[in-house]
């Protein structure tokens, strides 16, 4: 599925989701991922160093993921949270959001939804068989297309 460039905004980092990207983003709902990959190092961490990525396990861990969308779409998402549930801390370590993530890939997870946040943030809703499984909350991201996916690493 194409996707309409900004004008005069080609690689733009956005923060908040306005009207126009909340109807453009919607119609992604529905399709299957492909492909996610998740950075051992975020753009926070070339900015600022940070301890983010060994804290304890009470505190947050911040992610920046690319999520691959079947039709040639995917995201770049930096400074995403991961829950599992919305009543529940975000999941604390980078190799459980990459397990999680990996796993949903694995058994045909789709972007189920595309919402916002109290703030107008971007939250991405990943579901199996239309249960919601993972809940992205994205603290900035960029949106492009794909022709070939990333060469994937053996394990």
């Amino acid at each position: 599925m194409p996707i309409s460039e900004p004008s005069g905004d080609d690689g733009q980092l956005y923060t908040r989701v306005d009207d126009e990207q909340y109807d453009e983003l919607s119609e992604l709902n529905g399709q299957p991922i492909v492909h996610v990959s998740v950075w051992e190092e975020g753009l926070a961490d070339s900015i600022t160093p940070s301890t983010a990525n060994n804290a304890d396990s009470n505190e947050a861990v911040a992610a920046d993921i690319d999520l691959y969308l079947r039709d040639g779409v995917y995201f770049e998402l930096y400074g995403t949270l991961c829950y599992t549930d919305l009543d529940a801390a975000p999941i604390s370590t980078l190799e459980e959001i990459e397990q999680n993530l990996q796993r949903l890939v694995k058994a045909g997870a789709i972007l189920e939804e595309v919402a916002v946040d109290d703030d107008d943030g971007l939250v991405l809703v990943l579901a199996q068989r239309h249960q919601p499984q993972l809940y992205l909350q994205v603290g900035a991201w960029l949106l492009d297309e794909w022709e070939e996916l990333p060469e994937l690493t053996a394990p």
